[in-house]
């Protein structure tokens, strides 16, 4: 008696690629059929998450006298220097981030669907430059 294997139904599918319309690199088909690369260097959203209200930088207000973070109207926590509760801070004060409270309104007004955090770190700055600086890595949609 001889037994017949059935054929695997995953053997006959492939995924389906195509090339990037720009550079010609394959990849599987996505709204814009653009490799990731090509779709970075259209979007600048440097600009759209360096800006606070009205177009000027984000600023984060520290008490002279007790060196407490302002987080909110009239609120003053504290946090350490480059602790990951400060950063989860100055994320909030990023109106892009800010889904809740017009984050997409202000990134669809500039061509961008929803901003998502893929990771966030603290740059070193000099410690008396009174800045300081987070690396974001984000994914738009």
């Amino acid at each position: 008696m001889s037994s017949t294997a059935a054929p695997s139904v995953s053997a006959g599918m492939t995924a389906i690629q195509i090339p990037c319309c720009l550079c010609g690199t394959m990849i599987h088909p996505n709204g814009a059929n653009q490799c990731g690369a090509c779709l970075a260097q259209q979007f600048d959203l440097k600009s759209v998450l360096q800006r606070g209200p009205g177009g000027h930088d984000i600023t984060i207000h520290q008490c002279r006298r007790c060196r407490r973070w302002s987080s909110s109207a009239g609120k003053y926590d504290n946090y350490e220097i480059e602790s990951p509760e400060l950063l989860s801070l100055c994320l909030k004060h990023i109106p892009a981030l800010d889904h809740g409270k017009g984050g997409e309104q202000y990134a669809k007004s500039v061509g961008v669907g929803k901003i998502h955090v893929v990771d966030a770190m603290w740059v070193w700055t000099e410690p008396h430059s009174m800045r300081m600086k987070v690396r974001l890595t984000v994914r738009a949609e």
